[in-house]
């Protein structure tokens, strides 16, 4: 069983996804080291796959990316993007469009694939 399986393992044994799980942040990295891997990586893929996580000084909490549901259809969720553009100053906005543009093409390809997973092309 691979490191980023045993994660997911743990997270449903202690309610994921219907609860938010977290895990002590130094031993993640310790375990991840120890078994030859980049934390930081599984982290990366396990978004892609619909695990979000957030880091705190000494926890990763781990929820489930809430994907589009019947309930709030693709076009309330581009709604609500639009909505929070023009509430943006134009020097966000600048920010915005400055990182996207400096990404590199791998990036933007992940941030693409994401996209695509939550539904939203």
């Amino acid at each position: 069983m691979s490191f980023k399986e045993q994660i997911i393992k743990n997270l449903e044994a202690n309610g994921f996804p219907k609860k938010k799980v977290s895990f002590d942040l130094e031993k993640m990295y310790e375990l991840a080291e120890k078994n030859g891997q980049s934390l930081n990586n599984i982290l990366d893929d396990l978004s892609n796959d619909g695990i979000a996580n957030e880091k705190s000084t000494e926890k990763i909490i781990f929820s489930s990316i809430k994907v589009s549901t019947e309930s709030e259809p693709q076009e309330d969720l581009f709604a609500k993007a639009q909505e929070a553009m023009n509430q943006m100053s134009p020097e966000e906005l600048q920010k915005i469009q400055s990182m996207a543009e400096n990404m590199s093409d791998e990036e933007k390809q992940k941030m693409m694939d994401q996209a695509k997973k939550m539904g939203l092309f």
